[in-house]
């Protein structure tokens, strides 16, 4: 397919998924709020940004359509966007795209004036202004990123310094997003020259390491090595100027965000950059960094001057080069004396950076814990769930004949090329209504609100989908089955229910999060006693759900509103003091409808990614059928031969003193007790035939 063919594909797929997107809650929403959010998480998903919350406002020389505030309160993005509801696409003239850039300045510097004055209290954009005027003295820096449908030819855009503070310009149009979501890393690539950045070059020692090949007792072939790395200092400045520039996007292989100088190991480096920057070299463990390509000069034997560097990302080390970054800006210290080790490394074969990244930061990481976890939505989860979207027809709604499907979009862009392949495309819309269409996002919100984490959601899509996809790796080995789908459907359909009602309430700003407490707020009520198996039968909340839910909306509406305490709405939403303070101090009714429909305590159940399935079940009550004999014996045996850990024998001694309580055992002990007595097996301790065909029988989980 032809590039032109292509870029013209997306942008009916873009607009198809903006289309589905307002029919979600069966009324138009305004659809450059959308076509915004959609922008907002491809930025997201690249790390160009860490969040960002849709903002519409536009007034006499002004315009925002959303922004994202750092936790710091020192770097302020402010989305403008220009869009156009047209069937073909469109070109922006780059005069209207940089008028259109000024008119979000001028946003904020009114903003710095005290604008909020002239603005409804209702809107998110007071909101919006106020911060603004009220971090005035602390936001050192203004990114403004104009999002268009359309195309804009190469645009010079100039950085500007005003009243200290430092407005950088950018665009995002169809092509330039069309590149970042269609390239293999998702993501443009930073390549700089460090002459021209910093003024300074690198020296540095190089090693390659040729590749080798390995073979394993199966036959199984593996290869390593194929890779040069360059040991090198970085002078603090040079770090500084390299961050200024692209901040977050050099950690988006970082298995793990900055923490704002709140654990002990940031406050530490904070405490030796402020106090004894001299000593930083030697506390500080460095930084492993891996690029595509260095540029060198004067290579003598395994010396070599780096000049620049290509797709430069900094997998280990994102805490240092941040706190250099934020001690130089928060406390104007001279970078001097600061100078951090590092080593970068270019694979030869660089189709195989995804795999060794995460080695290498696992490996290299020394300073925090990292949670592994992979991001993405090709998993056996997200898989299973596309599979039942497939698969599993959900019932006519009350009054209706017509069955139907819930379309699960694990790709982007799976719905619109699916219709597209269907000949008969108004069967497949009979099939898959566009407002029962949803993603992955999508799902993660509904699992999160449901599991009473709205801060979590509050954070936007990219964060929220994270956050779920830790919790299903801590969770283990978990497929869904068609009685877990049929349950987040019901979520599904409640929390848009919620969406709407919320929406009816004309409450203007920060609505998501007002759903997304909602949501929350009826599950703990309820200790999540909805019966969700009558709202997957009726496809449809009930009328007591309706009333609750606009009780609730107003009463959260009005406690955010009043407790926020000067900061901004949507930033006190993603703390998780928010929802401690509102579960502790605000009581709302229930409607008693509502109460009279909940599921008696009895035949409560866990739903969500916390609850068992059947072989998990199965599990559990092969490992109760053993005797307390044979897990004191194990217990026994494993201490005093060294094949069994220590926390090995203690649950191996729990679970034979639970056969005698009548206790059941928790799917994690479960787990590892089909592993202890798998130890015992192939070790010949045990020969017993019932516990090999336990064995057998459960043996997806003797290796997990």
């Amino acid at each position: 397919m032809a590039k032109t063919e292509e870029l013209t594909k997306f942008y009916e797929d873009l607009s198809q998924e903006i289309i589905n997107k307002a029919a979600i809650d069966e009324t138009e929403d305004y659809r450059e709020n959308i076509f915004t959010q959609i922008y907002i998480d491809f930025l997201c998903e690249a790390a160009e940004i860490e969040d960002g919350n849709v903002c519409y406002h536009e007034g006499r020389g002004v315009k925002v359509n959303g922004y994202s505030i750092d936790e710091d309160e020192n770097n302020l993005v402010l989305f403008v966007s220009i869009y156009k509801n047209s069937p073909q696409i469109f070109s922006v003239a780059p005069s209207d795209a940089v008028a259109m850039i000024n008119r979000a300045k001028q946003f904020y510097i009114k903003s710095m004036k005290n604008y909020q004055t002239d603005l409804e209290e209702a809107y998110g954009a007071f909101d919006l202004a106020r911060s603004i005027y009220e971090y005035r003295d602390k936001i050192t820096e203004v990114k403004i990123i104009l999002f268009t449908n359309g195309t804009i030819r190469s645009t010079m855009l100039e950085t500007e310094k005003i009243e200290g503070v430092t407005f950088i310009p950018s665009i995002w149009d169809l092509e330039r997003i069309y590149r970042v979501s269609t390239s293999g890393t998702a993501r443009e690539k930073i390549e700089f020259d460090l002459l021209e950045l910093s003024g300074k070059t690198l020296e540095a020692i190089k090693v390659t390491i040729p590749e080798e090949e390995h073979i394993s007792r199966n036959g199984d072939k593996t290869v390593s090595g194929g890779y040069t790395s360059y040991f090198t200092v970085f002078p603090g400045d040079v770090l500084y100027k390299i961050y200024e520039r692209y901040d977050a996007r050099l950690l988006e292989k970082n298995v793990r965000a900055f923490l704002q100088a709140k654990g002990g190991v940031n406050k530490g480096i904070r405490a030796t950059i402020l106090e004894t920057p001299e000593m930083f070299l030697a506390y500080n463990n460095g930084i492993s960094a891996t690029a595509e390509q260095i540029s060198v000069t004067n290579e003598r034997n395994d010396t070599c001057t780096i000049t620049g560097l290509s797709d430069f990302q900094i997998v280990n080390g994102g805490q240092t080069t941040a706190s250099i970054f934020n001690a130089c800006i928060k406390d104007k210290t001279p970078l001097d004396k600061i100078y951090v080790q590092a080593k970068i490394t270019v694979l030869a074969d660089q189709s195989q950076m995804d795999r060794v990244v995460p080695q290498i930061s696992a490996c290299a990481n020394t300073q925090n814990k990292v949670q592994l976890a992979d991001f993405s939505a090709n998993d056996e989860f997200h898989q299973k769930i596309e599979s039942l979207s497939r698969t599993v027809w959900a019932p006519a709604k009350t009054g209706g004949e017509q069955q139907t499907k819930w379309f699960y979009e694990r790709a982007r862009g799976q719905y619109a090329d699916t219709r597209s392949r269907e000949k008969n495309v108004k069967f497949f819309d009979s099939i898959y209504p566009k407002e029962q269409y949803f993603d992955k996002l999508e799902l993660a919100r509904y699992e999160n609100a449901w599991d009473q984490l709205p801060y979590i959601t509050s954070k936007g899509g990219q964060a929220s989908f994270r956050d779920f996809t830790i919790r299903l790796k801590k969770r283990g080995k978990f497929v869904p089955d068609q009685n877990y789908y049929q349950e987040l459907i019901a979520k599904a359909i409640l929390y848009r229910r919620v969406r709407q009602i919320v929406k009816s309430q004309k409450f203007q700003g920060f609505w998501a999060n007002i759903a997304d407490y909602t949501m929350a707020y009826i599950s703990f009520k309820t200790a999540q006693r909805i019966d969700l198996n009558k709202i997957w039968r009726q496809q449809a909340a009930t009328e007591a759900l309706d009333r609750t839910a606009e009780n609730v909306s107003n009463a959260i509406y009005k406690y955010l509103t009043e407790t926020c305490s000067g900061i901004n709405v949507t930033q006190w939403c993603k703390k998780e003091q928010c929802w401690l303070d509102i579960k502790d101090k605000l009581s709302i009714t229930i409607n008693p409808d509502l109460v009279s429909e909940l599921l008696p305590i009895s035949k409560t159940k866990q739903t969500g990614i916390s609850s068992l399935n059947d072989p998990e079940k199965d599990l559990i009550n092969d490992i109760k059928s053993v005797s307390a004999d044979i897990w004191f014996a194990v217990s026994s045996w494993g201490k005093e031969t060294g094949n069994l850990q220590g926390f090995q024998c203690g649950i191996a001694r729990t679970l034979a003193n639970y056969v005698g309580w009548y206790k059941t055992p928790s799917i994690k002990q479960a787990k590892q007790g089909i592993k202890i007595l798998n130890t015992a097996y192939q070790a010949g301790f045990i020969s017993d035939n019932s516990i090999k065909e336990l064995l057998l029988r459960n043996i997806d989980y003797t290796d997990i």
